[in-house]
């Protein structure tokens, strides 16, 4: 039998500092030897597992710093194989590892504490930050290094031995100890850290003893503790087992006495310490001393008062009556008490403390801590709250979020201060709360209408809130009468108060019309002036003729650019319609609003939230200024852990908060009974054209390879500028490219298509319909098609139509004179009664289900008699279908806070291609 042919096979070595590993190559590529030299290599799964890679073109094999020391220390003899080293560091790398190998296993290896004490990280709980040191002089600097990326390394691959590492951690605090607090020496470190073999049987301590009932001076002892907790003696009566550690325990105290210089000195401790010096021990220098691993045994109340926080109570004075509380803004007769640890001081008892000046205090058999900064700021907002009061809006607040049991925690650093009130105010409170329990306000018959009792019932809550001087927010779903019962109000105030001041009636241009006629309907007593137009009052005519009325009615920029004349009269009602118009707080706009004095503010809006929750805010610092705080203060409070983190606790607090003064029913609402007629809403389907296609996917991936390299403020503009680009595609071609006079109109889009199809089919059963887009342009482009295709008047409302011309549009279609209403969402999708209309369809989609649910209840409202089918017309395929799941959830402000499409904007590259890419069946059916 022939012998197999011995194979030398010569391997060289080098060292990356970058990548901390080894590089082993040969001649030949790395496939081709291997195998065969690893065969025996346990690391490697004996050659299994080898990880080749290219270093300056050429095949070698990467070595863990581990897997290194394994292969270079333990090679052994192949009969079929030499290995021979190339050159001398390969050679030499043999050596060291033999002598590391050698030391690991007769564990002639430590911890080094110079490098220890000179990290910079103050924890050192994983071991790869460890340096390990021979027992002996190392005779090459990278055996050190090797020997201590190595064992690292070690640890990370073997489970068993990183269980290992987390018991020592655990058993020998002293290896997470600060390394400042560490200044005694190496040998005293290695044998806390258990690396000198037997450790003492106990633990050095330290036990603090409270003053006896007539005594001042508290005892601060040195203890021995057993490690299992067995047995506790002073240091002066050490057992006999233990007397051979007496060099363990002088250096223990002489590291408590580097730790807290102040202790002691030469070896001993002292052992008694003032009130001071025990606050000083138990508030800091305790921290320090269990950081550094050492026992401590302190007073069982210690725990309870560190956690204790001083509070402030304040009791309303029996003399203050419920009904003299409101109107007010602030109150000042209370009766003070301060608590912190279950006990409750009287403000005298409180004020006698805070003269002796001390930190821990024994009152009535408990200990109390009282800090001198935290008495100072107690004392001073009771001062403050003596001789400016405390808000109302605080004491409502309060009162509403513990009648809710809702949890809101205070985050910053002042003192609460918790009102008690009487039983008289938490009625008041439990009314807000069941609005049916509310009194009467009794209609006159100046108002001429029939209100429907969930209509009467708002207007029992408006009267109710005037009454306590809190504004309120009328939120009722689309359709259900906001105008009439604002009407009602007006005719009640008028009737029971005869105000000497009109009331001011703030609303979007396009519906000023809508409020005349509705005035003219139901309340034609009442003296209305519109200060609109350019030929409208100004100055001293304006105060005349306002004077003479009992309602103004304005808009919106009226309001800021005549704000110097409207802010003349305190007037005895200031109504918002549509009161999301100041949903950003900042304009110039909303401040001239807040700037407005009333008896009573109102707001109207069927979306107090469109996008964010600051836009609640903003309704609610009009209404009620102050009552949610200031925008920073609710963007801490509410808007960031809401919004951002889900934050349930903060939801119902804000909930809480806000539901008194915020009075919402929709139309499925069982109290409000409407027998309105049915309503179907459909999903239309379209694909893309193929010329859509190819836009769509072009737009979506030039942006996002300019989005790479955009800061973030730029990347969020590049996307919403794409977004809105891919809307403009899912709608027509013509739009996104902006093409004057485009030709074969509904051949390139399926969309329009499916829109002609509709209209076909309505007209054939001489119906009618409203049609919303958000794009001018595109209503301009239908226009003209229908009008062609119809031979009949289509009539288009946007922002450009004058008020005369959109009153009249509104009559010929309620007339059924123009049965097809073109209509774009922001201009006509609020304030209009648009009955005649039993279809409503969505051309395009605005990403806020609330604001889609506004324009659909233009024909969906009370008057509707007809079956009402609306239409949502979506591109099969891409981000409008994708979306369109999530917009099914975004309905109320009491479940969902919705986003607009800025969320969007903040998605990373990959969820963004995600959520962009066109799907298959959308380039298929393109």
């Amino acid at each position: 039998m022939m012998e197999q042919a011995l194979q030398t096979i010569t391997l060289s070595c080098e060292w990356s500092e970058e990548r901390q590993c080894f590089w082993l190559s040969s001649s030949s590529p790395a496939t081709s030897w291997a195998p065969l030299v690893f065969a025996w290599h346990e690391e490697t799964f004996y050659g299994t597992l080898i990880d080749s890679v290219i270093v300056n073109g050429r095949e070698v094999v990467q070595l863990s710093p581990w897997q290194a020391l394994t292969f270079f220390a333990s090679r052994p003899s192949i009969s079929f194989v030499a290995i021979e080293w190339k050159d001398e560091f390969t050679a030499q790398l043999e050596t060291w590892a033999r002598q590391i190998w050698d030391d690991l296993r007769e564990r002639r290896f430590r911890p080094d504490f110079a490098a220890w004490k000179e990290r910079r990280s103050t924890l050192w709980s994983e071991a790869q930050h460890t340096r390990w040191l021979g027992l002996d002089a190392d005779p090459h600097p990278f055996i050190t290094t090797w020997r201590s990326l190595a064992i690292a390394d070690w640890l990370s691959r073997d489970p068993e031995l990183r269980d290992i590492w987390q018991e020592i951690i655990k058993d020998y605090p002293a290896i997470l100890a600060r390394n400042d607090q560490w200044i005694s020496g190496e040998d005293d470190w290695l044998e806390q850290i258990g690396w000198l073999g037997e450790r003492p049987l106990f633990t050095v301590g330290l036990r603090l003893v409270e003053p006896p009932e007539d005594g001042d001076s508290w005892t601060l002892e040195t203890v021995l503790i057993a490690l299992d907790d067995s047995v506790v003696v002073p240091v002066d009566e050490i057992p006999r087992a233990w007397r051979p550690y007496e060099q363990s325990i002088a250096r223990a105290i002489r590291r408590i006495e580097t730790i807290i210089p102040w202790l002691g000195g030469n070896g001993e401790l002292r052992n008694e310490l003032s009130d001071d010096e025990a606050w000083l021990f138990l508030s800091e220098e305790s921290l320090k001393l269990t950081e550094a691993g050492v026992r401590l045994l302190l007073p069982d109340w210690w725990h309870n008062i560190r956690q204790a926080q001083l509070s402030i109570k304040a009791k309303l004075s029996p003399s203050v009556h419920a009904e003299s509380l409101f109107g007010l803004e602030r109150l000042s007769d209370f009766d003070w008490r301060v608590a912190t640890n279950g006990i409750e001081l009287t403000e005298e008892e409180f004020a006698a403390i805070a003269e002796q000046k001390r930190r821990l205090i024994r009152l009535r058999g408990q200990w109390i801590a009282l800090d001198p900064a935290l008495v100072r700021r107690a004392q001073t907002l009771m001062e403050k709250a003596k001789q400016e009061g405390v808000p109302i809006h605080e004491i409502v607040a309060q009162t509403l979020l513990a009648e809710a049991n809702a949890r809101d925690e205070a985050t910053d650093e002042h003192i609460p201060i918790h009102i008690d009130v009487q039983n008289q105010f938490r009625a008041f409170i439990r009314q807000l709360h069941n609005i049916d329990e509310l009194p009467t306000a009794v209609v006159p018959p100046s108002f001429h209408g029939t209100l429907r009792p969930y209509q009467q019932r708002g207007v029992d809550w408006l009267a109710f809130l005037r009454r306590f001087g809190f504004g309120a927010c009328l939120a009722d779903d689309m359709g259900l009468g906001k105008t009439v019962q604002l009407l009602a109000y007006l005719a009640y105030v008028k009737e029971t108060e005869h105000p000497d001041t009109p009331a001011l009636l703030i609303c979007p241009t396009s519906v000023i019309g809508n409020w005349q006629k509705e005035c003219a309907r139901f309340t034609p007593e009442l003296r209305v002036y519109t200060h609109h137009g350019p030929n409208r009052a100004k100055h001293e005519a304006f105060l005349q003729t306002a004077g003479r009325a009992d309602l103004v009615i304005t808009s919106y920029s009226l309001a800021h650019l005549d704000g110097d004349d409207l802010k003349q009269l305190h007037w005895h009602t200031v109504c918002l319609d549509e009161a999301q118009n100041i949903k950003n707080a900042q304009t110039k706009q909303a401040r001239a609003i807040r700037r407005l004095r009333a008896k009573h503010k109102i707001a109207l809006s069927g979306t107090p939230v469109e996008n964010r929750l600051n836009e609640l805010w903003s309704i609610f610092h009009f209404l009620n200024p102050g009552y949610l705080g200031s925008a920073t203060e609710f963007e801490r409070r509410f808007a960031g852990p809401i919004e951002k983190e889900g934050d349930a606790h903060k939801k119902a607090a804000l909930q809480a908060l806000i539901r008194p003064f915020l009075l919402r029913r929709t139309k499925t609402d069982e109290a409000v009974a409407l027998n309105l007629p049915d309503k179907l809403e459909q999903k239309e389907y379209c694909p893309l054209t193929a010329e859509q296609a190819a836009l769509y996917e072009q737009l979506v991936n030039d942006t996002l390879e300019r989005a790479k390299a955009a800061s973030p403020f730029a990347r969020r503009g590049l996307i919403l500028q794409m977004l809105n680009g891919i809307k403009q595609i899912c709608n027509h071609p013509a739009l996104y490219l902006k093409e004057r006079s485009p030709r074969q109109l509904v051949e390139r889009s399926h969309k329009l298509e499916k829109l002609v199809e509709l209209v076909e089919q309505i007209r054939a059963n001489d119906e009618s319909c409203l049609i919303f887009t958000q794009y001018v342009r595109m209503g301009e482009m239908i226009q003209e098609l229908l009008s062609d295709l119809f031979d009949e008047p289509v009539l288009f409302l946007n922002g450009s139509v004058p008020k005369p011309t959109r009153d009249r549009m509104v009559d010929e279609f309620q007339a059924r004179k123009a049965p097809i209403f073109l209509l774009s969402l922001k201009a006509g999708g609020t304030g209009l009664n648009l009955t005649a209309a039993n279809h409503v369809i969505h051309f395009d989609r605005w990403w806020n289900p609330a604001v889609e649910n506004q324009a659909t209840d233009r024909a969906y409202r009370i008057g509707q008699t007809k079956f009402v089918h609306v239409h949502k017309l979506i591109t099969t395929g891409t981000i409008e279908e994708k979306i369109d799941e999530m917009l099914e959830q975004k309905q109320a402000l009491a479940d969902v806070i919705t986003e607009g499409e800025t969320w969007i904007t903040e998605l990373s590259d990959d969820e963004l291609r995600d959520l962009l890419t066109l799907s298959a069946a959308a380039k298929g059916g393109a």
